[in-house]
């Protein structure tokens, strides 16, 4: 028989009389009328059994001890339970387990402790996983506190699999997971924090992953700063306080870019700290506050370079206005746009979230919008450069002429001569025209 499918190696085990079932988030997704992302193959049979079952095909053991093969790029895991010695997943010793029962009751949750055999359509729950899926309840398998022992980052799932859910932890489980938040800062590795962040960008409402978290007292080791934004008034603009605008405004963000939505569960966590520098009641300078707040905390959960500077990006430019601006301000403010690789597009989806997060304030109209849009397009087909490389002198030109070095003096002339050019528009952007200029501001800075 060809293995094509994650089917066909159940019913070849099966066969073989081992007991194979799928379990895990594909089941509890299933159950939930939502479509499978994957499916966990579990068996009674050992590596070396399913290595020999499955010989004509592709086969890799990819973790004998903890008896993980994969056969053709499905991954099979024979039954196991798991021993502790010590606070968070690496201080445990895997063992196989007699049953399928056995494997379950090592799991995290309710809902992620079912088990399914595709061919008979048996279902093993034995703790309660579909009553609770259905009631939508987060509750752990068997001792709460064991469970987050063996593994604290399963507070920050908790609090995820909630989101996903819509739904509000178990009494039990809920005072197991106040009790225990504080293992979020240092028992748990800040790159999978990092992932759970990320997954939660996925979700319907990631609002409710970060009001969880605040909930239980997880949230000040996450992200501390939207900590502090939780009830801090928001001025006499706002409705709400400043959490609540976040969250309002990160949920309006769809998921098809995960850092400019995150980036809106963060654009305004600047304003405590503003609010006490200025004194005055105020949030002035609050978005270049935010920038410096947001890359350490970012990279304090190692996040890349990469991803802290799109987010960052986004948040310094999230009080920009283009509404009655002149051609010359339009021109300007896209070539910060491109500086920053941020689309005029992605400015707009920072701005109409802003303001329909705000309920003071009616949100922008599609009129408004159309207006903005066809502004910038018109202004970008000025043929106007908003970027050095589109001078019509370069860098090698300003270095043979007025002899210098490489360095950062050629870039800020350019900058300059680009800022020239923006402003009093394409007709000086001429090599002779720039190097006059060029010339001009270099003798007055020497």
């Amino acid at each position: 028989m060809k293995i094509a499918n994650h089917l066909d190696i159940i019913k070849r085990l099966c066969d073989n009389n081992c007991d194979t079932y799928l379990v895990g988030g594909g089941i509890r997704d299933m159950l939930a009328g939502q479509e499978p992302n994957d499916f966990d193959v579990v068996t009674s049979a050992t590596p070396e059994i399913i290595e020999e079952l499955f010989s004509d095909c592709d086969v890799k053991t990819v973790g004998k001890s903890f008896g993980v093969v994969l056969v053709n790029g499905y991954e099979v895991a024979t039954f196991r339970h798991g021993r502790h010695s010590g606070i968070d997943d690496k201080n445990c010793k895997v063992y196989f387990a007699g049953s399928i029962n056995e494997d379950l009751s090592r799991r995290d949750f309710t809902i992620n402790a079912m088990a399914y055999c595709e061919l008979t359509g048996e279902i093993v729950d034995d703790h309660g996983g579909r009553d609770d899926l259905k009631r939508r309840i987060i509750r752990f398998v068997g001792d709460p506190l064991e469970r987050i022992k063996e593994d604290p980052n399963r507070i920050i799932r908790a609090c995820r699999f909630l989101a996903k859910l819509g739904g509000e932890f178990d009494l039990e489980t809920r005072m197991a997971l106040i009790e225990n938040a504080y293992m979020v800062k240092g028992c748990v590795a800040p790159e999978r924090i990092r992932l759970e962040i990320f997954k939660a960008m996925e979700l319907a409402t990631p609002s409710l992953f970060f009001s969880a978290l605040y909930s239980i007292g997880a949230l000040q080791y996450v992200f501390p700063a939207m900590d502090m934004c939780v009830e801090h008034p928001h001025g006499e603009h706002h409705a709400e306080d400043v959490f609540v605008h976040l969250m309002r405004a990160g949920d309006l963000v769809d998921t098809e870019d995960q850092l400019l939505r995150l980036a809106m569960y963060l654009h305004d966590v600047g304003k405590p700290k503003a609010f006490v520098e200025r004194g005055d009641g105020t949030f002035v300078h609050h978005d270049s506050i935010g920038v410096d707040i947001v890359t350490k905390e970012l990279k304090d959960l190692k996040f890349s370079k990469a991803e802290i500077s799109r987010v960052v990006n986004f948040i310094s430019v999230h009080m920009g206005t283009v509404k009655n601006v002149s051609d010359k301000a339009m021109r300007k403010f896209l070539r910060r746009l491109g500086e920053r690789n941020i689309s005029f597009e992605e400015f707009l989806k920072i701005r109409i979230a802003d303001r329909a997060a705000n309920r003071k304030k009616q949100p922008y109209t599609v009129d408004e919008i159309d207006v903005w849009r066809n502004h910038a397009f018109r202004v970008q087909k000025q043929d106007i450069p908003l970027d050095v490389r589109a001078l019509a002198i370069s860098g090698g030109d300003l270095m043979k002429e007025l002899r210098l070095a490489p360095g950062p003096e050629i870039g800020k002339l350019q900058k300059y001569l680009l800022d020239e050019v923006i402003t009093e528009g394409q007709e000086i952007n001429t090599r002779n025209s720039l190097l006059l200029l060029a010339k001009k501001k270099f003798n007055e800075q020497r």
